[in-house]
C-alpha cells in the first residue's frame, strides 16, 4: 500500500491550490495555467475514479450519459458517468446548479435544449456547505460554481456533454447539443444524500450503489478497516469547528504516512488505522451490482 501520485489536470475554471499541494505532480506551466483537478486514478481503471476539484470559476452546464447511451455513441463497453460529490470547503453563500428547478416543468427544459436556449436559469440553485453529499446520476444537468473544493467519486469515464459554457466559446471546449439532448433526463432534480458531521467520530456509510460506494471514517477512531479490493482512501485533516481543511499533520494509515488530501489505493482491508481528532478518511469503494 502506498500513496497515489495524482495527475494534475489544467482547467480554465481551476486555481493554484492543487499545484501547491502536489508540487511534484504539477506540470511545468502550472504557474501560468490554472489546475482544476487532481486525479487519483485513470480512465479505464476497474476501481472508481477519485478526484479533487478546485473550483475558482464556473464549470460548464453539462450532463453525462448512462452506460447504455455511452455504448451506443462511443462503442460497446464504453462507460457512462455517474458521480457523487462531497463538499470539503465552500465559500460563504456558495451554491451549485443541480437538476431541474422543481418549479420548472420538464417539458420546459426539453424545449430549451431543443432550441439552444440557456438552460442555467431552469436549474435548481443548491446552497452547499462543508460536508454536504450530493448524488449526480447520469442524465442530471449540473454545474459547479466558484468557491468550492470538492471530493468527487465517479465511474472511470470522461464522457461529458457541455450544454453551455458561459460564453467562453473556446475551440478546446466544444458544446455537445445533440448528445446532451439525448443524455438529459429533464425530470431529474437535485439529490442531496446527507451532510457529514465532521465532529461525529465513527465509521459511517454514506452512499451505496452499483457503480460505487462511499464511506467516511472520522476521528478519533482506531482499528482495522474492512475495505474491498479496488478501494481508494483520501485523508482530510485538521477539521476545526468551521470544518475547513488545512494544516500539515501527518497521520499513519496502515503504516503509510498521509498528509491532508493525499490518497492511497487501499488493499483488501487496512490494518492499524489510527485517526486523531480532526482527521477523517473518505473511502471510495467499488459498487455492489443490483440483484
Amino acid at each position: 500500500m502506498k500513496l497515489i501520485a495524482p495527475r494534475l489536470v489544467p482547467r480554465v475554471w481551476g486555481g493554484t491550490r492543487l499545484a501547491g499541494l502536489f508540487p511534484n505532480a504539477a506540470p511545468q506551466e502550472s504557474a501560468q495555467v490554472p489546475i482544476g483537478e487532481a486525479w487519483f486514478g485513470e480512465i479505464g481503471d476497474r476501481r472508481p475514479l477519485v478526484k479533487l476539484l478546485d473550483v475558482h470559476d464556473r464549470l460548464s452546464v453539462q450532463v453525462h450519459p448512462d452506460d447504455a447511451l455511452a455504448s451506443e455513441l462511443h462503442g460497446v463497453g464504453s462507460l457512462g458517468k455517474h458521480e457523487a460529490w462531497i463538499i470539503l470547503e465552500a465559500a460563504p453563500d456558495t451554491h451549485l446548479l443541480l437538476g431541474r428547478d422543481p418549479n420548472v416543468e420538464p417539458a420546459r427544459v426539453d424545449a430549451a435544449l431543443e432550441t439552444g436556449e440557456d438552460v442555467a436559469p431552469l436549474l435548481a440553485r443548491v446552497a452547499v456547505s462543508s460536508g454536504d453529499v450530493l448524488d449526480v446520476p447520469p442524465g442530471t444537468l449540473h454545474a459547479l460554481m466558484p468557491g468550492l473544493l470538492v471530493w468527487e467519486v465517479q465511474q472511470p469515464s470522461d464522457l461529458t456533454y457541455r450544454v453551455s459554457d458561459w460564453g467562453r466559446n473556446s475551440s478546446e471546449r466544444p458544446l455537445h447539443h445533440a448528445e446532451a439532448r439525448r443524455a438529459t433526463h429533464s425530470d431529474a432534480v437535485a439529490q442531496r444524500i446527507s451532510t457529514i458531521d465532521w465532529l461525529s467520530p465513527g465509521h459511517h456509510r454514506i452512499l451505496a450503489g452499483p457503480e460505487f460506494q462511499i464511506a467516511a471514517v472520522i476521528g478519533p477512531w482506531s482499528g482495522d478497516l474492512a475495505t474491498p479490493l479496488g478501494a481508494t482512501a483520501t485523508l482530510v485533516t485538521q477539521v476545526p469547528t468551521s470544518a475547513q481543511f488545512a494544516g500539515d499533520s501527518v497521520v499513519l494509515v496502515g503504516g503509510v504516512s498521509m498528509s491532508a488530501l493525499q490518497s492511497i489505493n487501499a488493499p483488501v482491508g487496512i490494518h492499524a488505522v489510527s485517526l486523531p481528532p480532526g482527521a477523517a478518511l473518505l473511502i471510495a469503494e467499488p459498487g455492489v451490482p443490483r440483484a
